[in-house]
């Protein structure tokens, strides 16, 4: 299972930059030219906290697969 959300608008390497917190443990790939997907493992989810998951991502549209909701800027 993972925690899974789309960006909008952003490019590939500043997402990346932006969860540096993760380490580089989610998986962070290219929909499109205009959206990055991530896909963050439940466990490490779990351990780094929404809250600063969410923190990390404040500047970007995001949206989330679960809850069907867009957020963000």
């Amino acid at each position: 299972m993972s925690f899974q959300l789309m960006i909008r608008g952003i490019p590939l390497n500043d997402v990346e930059r932006s969860l540096g917190i993760l380490n580089g443990r989610a998986e962070v790939f290219s929909i499109d030219s205009e959206h990055v997907g991530i896909a963050i493992p439940t466990r490490l989810f779990d351990t780094v906290g929404e809250d600063k998951i969410r923190q990390a991502l404040q500047h970007m549209m995001v949206y989330d697969l679960y809850s069907g909701d867009w957020s963000g800027q």
